[in-house]
């Protein structure tokens, strides 16, 4: 499978300020058989304004609106009127290299892989951004397993289309969509890693966000915890570990190690980030049981 077509689905909510500088980078690469499914997950911006003027120079963007709210719901709605033999996935938040299709394919065009995923590069370079970066590639390097890994980046991933529409994303998770995926095709298949290839994305840049993102991930990273906590596999990922007790009784004990052992800059990002984290997984938590 050569020259297979690919369709790559870029969800998008009230994407307007990066928008246009994805798609112009999606629609400029060395690959050449392809079309970009654009899903449209209910934005109040002028999103749907970017996509149809880009529409009208370029044939190969199709334009679809997800009713339902949710980045699953969303890359689902593409998943489902794709063409491709393959499906690539992006943000709309991420600037793709020239060759990043014909590289995040690779493996599944010419070496039967079933899955694959690649790593991503900071594009904004400022002190919160540059530590997301620092701590987005030691989570990475704690899911590998040699050539692969134990986690779905669905800014920078690629599957068979048929595997896809057998397994599909949850609609109903919000947030961390990825995760509640990549328990299902654990059962199917192992998930090919080439940190090498690589999207640019807009990090989050402040503090505002970083407690924002942290919080809403944890909040709904508990809630795929709780539905596929009977699975073996998911029980001990890394993803997960905050959840048992053990973890929180070493908690400010590993806080400390950290304040001893790290610059003071990098021990103020780790102390937001890991107290957000656990407010959203303490507020899921009370939630459940309301």
């Amino acid at each position: 499978m050569e020259n297979p077509k690919i369709s790559v689905i870029i969800p998008v909510y009230n994407g307007e300020r990066t928008l246009k500088q994805c798609l112009s980078s999606v629609l400029n690469q060395s690959y050449k058989n392809y079309e970009v499914i654009v899903v449209n997950n209910n934005s109040t911006d002028k999103t749907k304004e970017i996509v149809h003027n880009l529409k009208d120079s370029a044939r190969r963007i199709e334009y679809v609106f997800a009713e339902k709210h949710s980045i699953g719901a969303a890359r689902n709605e593409g998943v489902e009127i794709a063409e491709g033999d393959i499906i690539v996935f992006t943000d709309a938040d991420c600037i793709c290299p020239h060759n990043w299709i014909e590289e995040i394919t690779r493996p599944i065009r010419l070496e039967k892989e079933d899955v694959v995923v690649g790593f991503e590069d900071d594009l904004i370079k400022n002190y919160w951004t540059k530590n997301v970066q620092k701590r987005d590639e030691i989570y990475m390097q704690r899911c590998r397993q040699g050539e692969y890994i134990m986690t779905f980046d669905g800014k920078n991933a690629a599957i068979r289309t048929k595997l896809m529409r057998e397994l599909m994303f949850d609609p109903d998770i919000i947030w961390s969509e990825g995760f509640g995926l990549v328990v299902r095709i654990f059962t199917r298949a192992k998930i090919r890693y080439l940190p090498f290839v690589r999207v640019g994305h807009f990090h989050s840049s402040s503090l505002k966000d970083i407690i924002k993102t942290r919080f809403d991930r944890a909040f709904w990273v508990y809630k795929i915890y709780q539905k596929y906590k009977k699975d073996g596999y998911i029980r001990g990922h890394v993803m997960f570990e905050s959840i048992h007790l053990k973890n929180w009784l070493l908690f400010p004990f590993w806080l400390l190690f950290n304040f001893v052992k790290k610059p003071v800059g990098e021990t103020y990002f780790i102390l937001i980030t890991e107290l957000s984290w656990r407010a959203g997984l303490l507020w899921s938590i009370i939630k459940k049981r309301l």
